[in-house]
């Protein structure tokens, strides 16, 4: 019995801490945050959280793990096999977009690791984000009218609609503060038909 709570206790401090990460390494970025930043968030010292993360690498990738997941699993609840290619990957579009209007540090986090490029000598397992693209760039080969399209060609394709998705929930208090709350509500009901369109577009291009 003992020893289950000191799991759950454990368990409970991991969580904490990679709560804490997460908001660090939105605000900050890899190199701006710390380890004892983050620990003190949570009331530990810095010895305390090394304990459970080696170094800051280790958190860092543990972050972007969870964020992988959290996106993976929101987008198989929007995605169904019976679904044509052209239809999956469009839903597949749209539910990366909720999933980043919903998860505004996530959408932080991965525009930091995106633009920043903050680990440059990070192992090609921890490239969570390329797995990701690599897989919304199958989808579009999937559709008969792209499948002659170039990685190249798909790729770009792919990287136009994720950017705007990534810019434009990362904006949002922005676009909150130049135009006021009700334009920006405005703007955020018409924003997923504006880009469902630019997806149609682009799955009509091949025909």
């Amino acid at each position: 019995m003992g020893q289950q709570k000191t799991i759950e206790s454990q368990d409970g401090t991991r969580h904490k801490l990679l709560a804490a990460a997460h908001r660090q390494f939105a605000d900050r970025g890899f190199y701006g945050a710390s380890i004892a930043q983050i620990a003190g968030e949570v009331g530990l010292t810095k010895q305390a959280l090394l304990y459970h993360f080696k170094r800051k690498e280790d958190l860092y990738s543990a972050v972007l793990k969870a964020i992988s997941v959290r996106l993976l699993a929101a987008l198989e609840s929007h995605v169904a096999p019976s679904q044509p290619p052209e239809q999956r990957f469009e839903s597949m579009i749209e539910g990366i977009y909720y999933v980043a209007r919903d998860n505004p540090l996530d959408t932080k986090v991965l525009m930091r690791e995106l633009l920043d490029d903050q680990r440059r000598d990070a192992p090609e397992s921890e490239w969570f984000v390329k797995r990701f693209l690599d897989e919304l760039v199958a989808m579009l080969g999937a559709v008969p009218a792209l499948a002659n399209m170039s990685f190249s060609q798909k790729f770009s394709r792919v990287y136009l609609l994720m950017s705007a998705i990534q810019y434009f929930a990362a904006s949002a208090s922005v676009i909150d503060r130049f135009y006021g709350e009700d334009r920006a509500a405005q703007i955020a009901g018409e924003f997923p038909q504006a880009l469902r369109e630019q997806v149609q577009h682009l799955l009509q291009s091949g025909k």
